[in-house]
């Protein structure tokens, strides 16, 4: 995956896109781009993401510098379109980095071991008390370098549940800093 343009999409407009960012930095990838799907109407949803994606993508094409990677990056909440957003990833090619409950438990990974249930918010409220988020924003000091850490731990929680409804704590999230990280290597 060397020299690889990875695009990706975001269900979360703060959070999300400031973690994909600073994880770029730190591995020193400057072919990731990251793209936050900003609410319309109601909010957003996973469907919305996956096809904004596939939209990102295809303009590039046609522009003549394709992505050779689009991932999106999404929640499992109480969206009813995760179903029907995996399925049109599937059948468009396009990876996802689903989290559950939200984000912030491959947030919280990066600190320490979270193997039992937890609701949404009190991930974000163990983050903000315990390791100075402010918010829906990373700190200054965010320890990006503790991916591999939150990897291993993503990877213990894993499990064989239905792929459009995994088991909480779980995040995919691991997968993608994976692709990031050996795309950085290889440069």
């Amino acid at each position: 995956m060397a020299g690889k343009k990875i695009l990706i999409v975001t269900e979360g407009i703060k959070t999300e896109p400031q973690y994909f960012e600073g994880l770029a930095r730190h591995l020193n990838s400057r072919a990731i781009q990251v793209i936050s799907v900003r609410p319309v109407g109601l909010g957003k949803d996973p469907l919305s993401v996956v096809k904004e994606a596939i939209t990102r993508r295809a303009r590039e094409q046609r522009a003549g510098d394709p992505f050779d990677a689009t991932w999106c990056a999404v929640d499992v909440d109480n969206h009813q379109s995760l179903e029907a957003a995996c399925s049109l990833a599937r059948k468009e090619g396009v990876s996802l980095a689903i989290s559950n409950p939200c984000f912030e438990i491959w947030l919280l990974w990066h600190f320490a071991d979270q193997t039992t249930w937890i609701a949404g918010a009190e991930a974000l409220a163990r983050l903000k008390e315990r390791h100075g988020f402010s918010g829906k924003n990373l700190p200054e000091a965010f320890p990006f370098s503790t991916y591999e850490e939150a990897i291993r731990r993503a990877m213990h929680c894993k499990s064989t549940s239905v792929p459009h409804r995994p088991p909480n704590p779980h995040s995919s999230v691991a997968l993608l800093a994976d692709v990031l990280r050996q795309s950085s290597m290889r440069r």
